[in-house]
């Protein structure tokens, strides 16, 4: 279903933020936002902002920010047409389905849900209730699950027949290519189908929010002509590096927590449920993937990862650890004794013992040298050079500066070296992150690549009055925004990610759309989307200094207009007193006479102007 864009600007504004959040957040009036705990992630001080004027919601302390349809994506876990769907729900907006591509293309996504739904159902009740699935009951049972256990992961059991599947599709005219996109079953070279999963049990993969996705089936005994683990293929509801197993399950807990756990394999992750230990997702046997470290993002940045002890569990944990430094996560590595997996350890100790196991994770720093040490490399000059070279990598990665110069001291002090060793060899590393970022960013489109350049070339200078500008459109007032940009279009901007801003409010102003919750949904920039929001979020967005002189309950709007006359003002002085200066500048280099004559003539009419602009008694010629 396609929802026309006016519509949800319809939805949009006829939804109050405050009324919403307030149905899941207690939220107490501060100034003119309302505060409360934020619900994404444990705090015992409010850090939780909504703004009403806004209309936009921004927590300072785990940065999660945005409109009523990102607050509700964000808690729930949903998309975003189901977002507005619910919000239109609350305000009484109904939304009538169109005929259209869209509408086909989700009509056909229902379909696939329904088929994974069909087989789910089949599985679980040949597990359940199938005489034939005896052997995999008789399995779990051994692994010592319990059936309420396997009823929460919807576990179940694949027959082992050719084509049971395809003859339960059949009866219930399932469309078979559909189920085969989903992997299911499988074409014969001769013609029709036959079941892809045969005497396995079977774990369906749930999405965020709850749906059959996909399925992994395992054999009941050894056989080394069959993989082990046989997944479900890419498809158009099932997208493997977008999806973690068991956070649909785990995602309440880890909220609650703000800690997750993660481990390889389903079985690993079923057991600590069952034994209480409910804030585990897994990876699914495969290296952690960049869309996986987002997705967990939204729920914790305090993350356990918890591999096997051998060779393939811990290079597998070190590559996790490069993707979930990249996305600012704080990062424990938990190793348990040789030949255990969480699995095996919690069914053999208990969950006190896995509980004071835990509290012994390891920080990335430390795990990554205690590894380096057992392969030797401390016991070799050379080979202790490169570990150390290894765990300033490793620290490159890390964002925050606060951080990397602490773990720099700790490098420092653990190897008696001088820190600014330390610092030369970060510098390095962050160079060539910072060329291999750019390289890597040239298969991107123009636009990604620009707002790449903005947020990376940090040391360039902002320019404050055009910052102040980006407070002023974010407002809401209409007058204040076409005022700016009739006198300053975007273009005119020489900050980037302030001209990149800029863009978006106008576009939207040309469509008559006014609304800094709409704007926010336009930037799909994180970087950026978080500096507007902690920039406009502050009990006070515009400078307080000077603001102050101009607040007045009565006349708020005509002050804010006086207050953006004045900025603009203080915005075209800048530039005539930059002109002067470059002019100046160029003077002092001039090769002849008759360069110097030009540019004394350009400083004149340079200088008038600027007198003339300041004499003028309505220098910007505004109607408002």
């Amino acid at each position: 279903m396609r929802i026309p864009e006016e519509k949800i600007e319809e939805i949009r504004n006829s939804a109050d933020i405050v009324d919403l959040v307030s149905g899941y957040v207690q939220l107490k009036k501060r100034g003119k936002n309302f505060i409360g705990l934020c619900p994404f992630h444990q705090e015992k001080t409010p850090s939780f902002t909504v703004s009403q004027d806004k209309q936009i919601f921004h927590c300072f302390g785990c940065h999660v920010g945005g409109n009523a349809f990102k607050f509700l994506m964000e808690f729930k876990s949903i998309s975003f047409i189901e977002a507005v769907e619910e919000v239109a729900e609350s305000v009484g907006i109904t939304i009538q389905k169109e005929d259209s591509i869209s509408g086909e293309l989700k009509n056909e996504l229902e379909t696939y849900y329904e088929i994974n739904v069909t087989a789910a159902r089949f599985f679980s009740d040949n597990l359940l209730k199938n005489s034939a699935g005896k052997i995999a009951a008789e399995y779990l049972s051994k692994r010592n699950l319990k059936q309420s256990t396997q009823k929460i992961f919807g576990l179940g059991y694949a027959l082992q027949g050719w084509d049971e599947f395809v003859n339960l599709a059949k009866a219930n005219n399932i469309d078979l290519e559909m189920a085969n996109k989903l992997g299911l079953i499988d074409k014969k070279d001769g013609g029709g189908y036959y079941d892809k999963f045969r005497d396995r049990i079977i774990f369906p993969i749930f999405s965020t929010n709850g749906r059959v996705i996909g399925f992994g089936g395992r054999i009941l005994q050894k056989n080394t002509e069959t993989a082990k683990y046989l997944n479900s293929p890419e498809s158009p509801v099932y997208q493997k590096r977008r999806s973690l197993y068991g956070l649909y399950h785990a995602k309440d807990e880890i909220r609650k927590l703000d800690k997750a756990i993660l481990v390889e394999g389903y079985m690993d992750l079923i057991s600590l449920y069952q034994f209480g230990v409910k804030n585990v997702v897994a990876s699914s046997g495969t290296a952690l993937t960049e869309e996986q470290a987002q997705l967990l993002s939204r729920f914790t940045r305090n993350l356990v990862v918890l591999f096997d002890a051998d060779a393939a569990g811990q290079n597998a944990a070190m590559r996790s650890i490069e993707i979930l430094l990249k996305h600012d996560f704080e990062i424990k590595i938990l190793s348990l004794p040789n030949g255990e997996d969480p699995d095996t350890f919690i069914n053999k100790n208990g969950k006190d013992a896995f509980d004071e196991v835990l509290l012994k994770a390891q920080s990335f720093l430390d795990y990554q040298s205690s590894r380096y040490e057992a392969m030797g490399w401390f016991a070799d000059a050379s080979k202790q050079t490169e570990a150390i070279r290894e765990l300033v990598k490793s620290i490159a990665l890390v964002n925050d500066e606060l951080k990397r110069t602490i773990l720099i001291k700790n490098i420092a002090r653990k190897f008696r070296l001088r820190e600014n060793l330390i610092e030369t060899e970060l510098g390095k590393e962050l160079n060539k992150n910072f060329s291999r970022d750019l390289r890597s960013s040239r298969a991107l489109s123009a636009r990604t690549q620009e707002k790449i350049d903005k947020v990376i070339v940090e040391d360039q200078k902002e320019n404050s009055l055009e910052k102040e500008f980006i407070k002023l459109l974010f407002e809401g007032n209409e007058a204040v925004i076409g005022y700016i940009l009739d006198n300053v279009p975007p273009e005119d901007f020489k900050t980037d990610k302030f001209r990149y801003i800029a863009e978006i409010i106008c576009d939207a102003y040309k469509k008559n759309i006014v609304s800094p919750s709409a704007y926010i949904e336009k930037i799909d920039d994180p970087d950026i989307k978080n500096f507007i929001l902690n920039l406009t979020m502050k009990e006070e967005s515009i400078s307080e200094k000077v603001w102050e002189e101009y607040v007045s309950d009565e006349r708020r709007n005509q002050n804010l207009i006086r207050y953006t006359h004045d900025t603009l003002k203080k915005y075209r002085l800048q530039f005539f007193d930059e002109q002067i200066r470059d002019a100046n500048a160029q003077m002092s280099k001039a090769e002849n006479e008759s360069q110097q004559l030009l540019l004394l003539k350009k400083l004149k009419e340079l200088n008038e102007e600027r007198k003339e602009f300041l004499n003028s008694e309505d220098p910007l010629n505004d109607n408002y």
